[in-house]
């Protein structure tokens, strides 16, 4: 049920999209863009399209679930594949890594596009610039931001995404892979699949939104908030301890803060 407070967030995104006309969206499935590209589409239909790149720092499982995303509700989706690996500089993993690769993502989806087509992407209020090198790249090459433009942050984009009944609308932060090997360490696609391969096993025994940070032949993992009492049980936590062996980590270590679930 939209109320009246954002019914008229609905309408001023609706807007944005309307004046524009052609929009490609950066898709990663998460709960930002999923709302961009469901207003868009229901403003603009296939005038809207959601660009999605499959690349080695985005597991399987996201993939899979931004197709059924755009397959629910009817969305033209467009894959496209990218390898941040090869761009100069990136796999060095330094503090300019998530520019990089943002610049040479949007760079590549903006030279996809025909002319009169707008690339937007799901910055919000609540996206901290400091904090998002990538940023600098989005202002760069002109890349629109809606949420920006109409005043709208995180909590306000999960209660609109709840409204309009998107399942994703509680989905949490999915950031990539590269996330999880430590700064200056070289990123390989075997150090990616290393850690999708750890989370995977994490996810198949019931745990969504674990991290596993790679430490050498070791794994750190955090866990969600409410999860972690259940991980260190003593039959879970030996399953654990099984399962990351035969992945050939030596030592699994434990983060006893967990990771916060901040719904609206």
């Amino acid at each position: 049920m939209v109320n009246n407070n954002q019914q008229e967030l609905i309408i001023a995104l609706e807007g944005w999209f309307a004046a524009r006309q052609q929009v490609a969206v950066a898709f990663s499935g998460g709960v930002d863009s999923s709302l961009l590209f469901f207003l868009g589409s229901r403003v603009l239909g296939r005038n809207c399209r959601g660009l999605f790149a499959k690349t080695p720092l985005i597991a399987s499982h996201q993939v899979a679930s931004a197709r059924d995303f755009a397959h629910q509700y009817n969305l033209a989706l467009e894959e496209r594949l990218f390898s941040p690996l090869r761009l100069p500089g990136f796999s060095e993993n330094r503090s300019d890594r998530c520019y990089i690769c943002k610049k040479g993502l949007y760079q590549d989806m903006k030279a996809s596009l025909a002319p009169g087509w707008h690339l937007a992407d799901g910055t919000n209020l609540d996206d901290d610039p400091d904090q998002r090198p990538g940023f600098q790249a989005i202002r760069e090459l002109g890349v629109a931001t809606p949420f920006l433009a109409c005043k709208i942050g995180k909590k306000q984009i999960r209660q609109l995404s709840r409204a309009l009944g998107l399942a994703t609308w509680d989905k949490p932060s999915d950031s990539c892979l590269a996330t999880r090997i430590p700064r200056d360490t070289f990123i390989t696609t075997e150090g990616l699949q290393r850690v999708e391969d750890a989370e995977g096993v994490l996810r198949y025994l019931g745990f969504e939104g674990v991290r596993a940070n790679l430490q050498d032949d070791n794994i750190l993992l955090t866990f969600r908030e409410g999860d972690l009492e259940r991980a260190t049980s003593p039959e879970m936590r030996s399953n654990i301890k099984e399962k990351m062996a035969k992945h050939c980590f030596s030592k699994v270590f434990l983060d006893l803060s967990e990771r916060q679930v901040i719904l609206p």
